[in-house]
């Protein structure tokens, strides 16, 4: 069926004459043909009767059918469960049943009254029922984003490393354990840490030091390298720990599957002068972070003596 309205602005039915109970019923008959929810071609047909003989109802359809489209655009297409449309459908009639007050030898117009104000009162719950199915979808899709996107995400390895890097390039973090020998400061390092650190002894940069500090009840380790005038800082924390939390260190969903695949060394998103590479050696997992290509790091913390 076209959007376009073929009756002109003069075209009138006695559809004008409707009592509120009509409308809202003929409403929802719109929106269940909006929704795909009419099977019979006969009630389809109607329908497309209804919308096409009266501009209100024709310009409900566009609204609705406007406004629909742009939810499932905008949001991904995820399966309500079934348990929650029948929430919903019991607790609308619960609340009609409840607003309900039997009085006998009411008069016709407080009947006629009472029958509208329920029937506004189902609309408007119909309407929040929407929203709330709406606001679920939206915070789905927020839950999909932010695992896409951990820079969102304030405890994602990744974002720590980087807020750390900073600090170090700021002078804003001091290196407790100040050594230049790689044994010398995993040793002194393991002694405040439930796995063993892993620090390169590498041939193109020198070691300075290191730290430990427990960041969001995760305790994980740091050192520092530095190649020329260019700090490379690492982050390092007990991998199996990083892979199984949810909620102390985490790890983006697509960098876990590289890692439980045996991939290592690959790049995270770039930002200017804060290139995060993700690696992992026995039981630790790290990131670390310099204004280098991330190739460039990999090959110096990579480059074993």
């Amino acid at each position: 069926m076209s959007d376009t309205n073929p009756n002109s602005e003069d075209k009138k039915t006695s559809d004008n004459n409707e009592t509120g109970n009509d409308s809202e019923s003929r409403y929802e008959f719109i929106t269940a043909f909006i929704d795909d929810e009419i099977k019979d071609p006969q009630e389809k047909k109607k329908a497309e009767d209804l919308i096409n003989s009266n501009n209100d109802f024709y310009n409900r359809y566009l609204s609705e059918k406007y406004i629909k489209e742009k939810l499932r655009s905008s949001i991904p297409q995820i399966e309500t469960p079934v348990y929650l449309y029948k929430n919903i459908g019991e607790q609308i009639d619960q609340y009609i049943k409840k607003s309900t007050i039997p009085e006998p030898a009411i008069p016709d117009s407080m009947i006629q009254a009472n029958d509208l104000s329920k029937s506004h009162l189902k609309r408007n719950l119909i309407y929040a029922s929407f929203a709330f199915v709406a606001l679920i979808l939206f915070s789905l899709f927020l839950n999909s984003y932010f695992k896409n996107n951990p820079d969102f995400q304030e405890n994602d390895l990744v974002a720590v490393s980087r807020k750390v890097y900073d600090r170090v390039i700021d002078g804003k973090t001091e290196l407790h354990f100040k050594s230049g020998d790689p044994k010398q400061l995993s040793d002194t390092m393991n002694k405040y840490l439930d796995f063993k650190v892993f620090i390169p002894d590498v041939k193109d940069a020198t070691l300075i030091g290191g730290d430990c500090e427990e960041i969001n009840g995760e305790m994980i380790a740091h050192f520092v390298h530095k190649k020329g005038n260019i700090i490379i800082y690492t982050l390092q924390a007990d991998k199996q720990e990083v892979l199984n939390n949810l909620d102390k260190i985490i790890l983006q969903d697509n960098f876990k599957e590289n890692v439980k695949s045996g991939k290592n060394w690959f790049p995270c998103s770039k930002e200017p002068h804060k290139t995060a590479v993700i690696w992992f050696k026995d039981n630790v997992i790290c990131s670390s972070v310099a204004d280098m290509e991330p190739k460039e790091i990999s090959v110096v913390l990579s480059n074993y003596k």
